[in-house]
């Protein structure tokens, strides 16, 4: 299959209606969710890692209030990731022991990393992608794309021209089903991809004089667990995928 085109994909218009109505420091600023804390203080000491979370519950204005500094200082990149991981996680813990160890075993390289990342997300989303996502191969073991897109969201300190937007399961969802993105696989992106996703939600900020393009990624996602609730119980067919975007089986 071909990789669809962008001018193929578009936003239905009952969601159009409600994005121009949203309400961003309610739908964005305030979007909260609380993250366990006392498991995180626990595994980030035992890995020698001081506990800068936040707090119990965190908003993404909380998270973007930690990005100015990001591609400064290790501290500040490795601050800003715990924060966007637990509140990404919830009170689910999806692998963040793993995650948390494997950087505690090269805690200045993937440090350095992070800090990159977090510069280059500001102008380059492919860039600032593939730095975390080399041949296709997560560059911090177990930190893959669905938890790193996060990262680089957050990086924009909740800048409404911040081209990094967070990608996952249930934001695929909902390009694939709702939005007509046929070749886009479930997971496992490439680069070009994830540019051609921030590229299509700026095509469509300006299309329909909307605020920002966060506020599109937080209706696809919501639209993507719709979709997946409806439809638990029916097996996921395999795809053939376009040449930007990987071949993905699921069964």
């Amino acid at each position: 299959m071909t990789a669809t085109p962008l001018t193929d994909i578009h936003l239905p218009e009952q969601a159009v209606a409600e994005l121009r109505s949203a309400d961003v420091a309610e739908w964005i600023h305030g979007h909260a969710i609380p993250v366990g804390r006392p498991w995180w203080t626990q595994t980030l000491t035992a890995h020698g890692f001081a506990d800068t979370l936040i707090g119990e519950t965190i908003r993404r204005a909380d998270i973007f209030a930690l990005a100015d500094t990001a591609p400064e200082t290790p501290q500040a990149a490795l601050t800003l990731l715990w924060n966007s991981l637990a509140w990404g996680s919830g009170d689910k813990l999806r692998n963040n022991r793993a995650r948390i160890a494997s950087i505690a075993a090269d805690r200045v390289g993937a440090a350095a990393v992070l800090q990159q990342a977090a510069a280059l997300s500001h102008t380059d989303p492919q860039s600032a992608y593939h730095l975390l996502y080399p041949r296709n191969r997560t560059a911090i073991c177990n930190l893959g794309p669905a938890f790193f897109t996060k990262y680089l969201y957050f990086a924009g300190g909740g800048d409404p021209a911040h081209p990094c937007c967070i990608l996952d399961e249930n934001v695929v969802l909902a390009l694939q089903k709702t939005c007509g993105w046929k070749s886009l696989p479930l997971r496992g992106w490439l680069d070009s991809a994830y540019q051609r996703y921030a590229t299509l939600l700026g095509i469509w900020v300006d299309e329909h004089s909307l605020d920002r393009p966060d506020i599109i990624e937080r209706w696809l996602f919501e639209e993507g667990k719709r979709i997946r609730n409806d439809n638990s119980s029916k097996p996921v067919r395999s795809i053939r995928h376009g040449p930007d975007e990987r071949r993905l089986v699921s069964e």
